[in-house]
């Protein structure tokens, strides 16, 4: 089976899986009760988050002979694929037993840390030939620290019906797509398959609610992409399959909002692990009375446009991959605050 064929009939096999155990999750799944910090006034089924792990581990299982044939899985990708269902299995736990924020954290640091020394970059490529030298222990913490970030935006964000399922369907199928002109099954693979568990999940999020993915989905989806993120740009065999600017810029609009929020809320002196309802998405839903579908095709088209972005300088030279970051970071910025100041006037 050619790569191709093995990440479309991956991708095919994640979204069969995936809307199967949503349909079950959906009917005898543990329920979530309305909370402070959530959009939704109607205790709803959660862990929809397993039918994303589901799907996607079925993805690897339909693509395994091909990644084999193609070099095999080496132990960076491993880590990575490990890490994800660990934060997946915690926020499943979480989902039932609500370990509070303080204690989820002190969990996701120490996955981030044990996969951050497995896996770091070594430099930071700057042009063809030129990069930054990393010492070790900044290596280790910056990718500790990205792991982190993204997978509390990935969560902090999912409060909306369809929001992030659609959003990471959109980033993990556009790197996967990108990923397919390679010589490596392995990350289209998984990538097109967790693209297509989103898909597969997403008619029952959205427009209605009728599951939850839970801190299960948005723990695993936001551990994987920032784990690929960081495989796909090196260390290991892997190496060059996207730059390192690749997957931060996909998510910019995600991260801009999360980092945004929290950074308003320090300067209030508030605290910044009670619940809460500051988000720019979370006030925008107010303002429009709550509607989600219309919120969610809204962050689907900025999320897009961000991906396609990304895709675009995956492999080309390093310095425009990382202009175009820093290009899309100041336009997500200027949006955020413009938006902020019009829902801020109209109370």
């Amino acid at each position: 089976m050619g790569l191709q064929s093995a990440a479309w009939l991956g991708a095919l096999a994640a979204l069969i899986v995936s809307c199967g155990l949503s349909a079950v999750l959906a009917w005898c799944g543990p329920v979530d009760r309305p909370r402070a910090r959530g959009m939704h006034a109607a205790p709803t089924p959660t862990a929809g988050g397993l039918a994303l792990l589901g799907g996607t581990a079925a993805a690897l299982v339909a693509g395994l002979h091909a990644m084999r044939a193609s070099g095999g899985v080496d132990l960076a990708f491993t880590g990575a694929v490990a890490v994800a269902l660990a934060h997946g299995l915690l926020g499943a736990v979480d989902d039932v037993l609500d370990l509070g924020a303080k204690g989820k954290l002190m969990v996701q640091l120490v996955l981030a840390l044990a996969f951050a020394v497995l896996v770091h970059p070594a430099r930071i490529p700057l042009s063809a030939t030129f990069g930054l030298e990393l010492p070790w222990p900044v290596a280790v913490g910056g990718v500790a620290l990205w792991m982190i970030v993204t997978v509390n935006a990935v969560n902090f964000m999912d409060g909306s019906n369809g929001l992030i399922a659609g959003a990471l369907a959109i980033v993990l199928g556009g790197l996967g797509l990108r990923a397919l002109n390679g010589a490596d099954a392995t990350l289209p693979v998984v990538l097109l398959g967790a693209a297509g568990a989103c898909a597969g999940f997403l008619p029952w999020n959205y427009p209605t609610a009728r599951l939850f993915q839970g801190d299960a989905g948005a723990l695993f989806l936001g551990a994987l992409a920032a784990a690929i993120a960081v495989v796909a740009a090196g260390p290991g065999r892997m190496a060059g399959a996207l730059n390192l600017f690749t997957a931060p810029i996909a998510l910019t609009p995600l991260l801009t909002d999360v980092l945004l929020t929290l950074l308003g809320r320090a300067r209030r002196k508030e605290r910044l692990f009670d619940a809460h309802k500051q988000h720019l998405y979370q006030r925008w839903l107010a303002a429009h009375a709550g509607d989600h579908a219309a919120l969610a095709r809204r962050v689907w088209l900025i999320v897009g446009a961000y991906t396609a972005a990304a895709i675009s300088v995956a492999r080309g030279d390093p310095l425009s991959a990382a202009l175009v970051f820093g290009v899309g970071v100041a336009g997500a910025v200027a949006g955020w605050l413009w938006l902020d100041r019009r829902l801020t006037r109209s109370g």
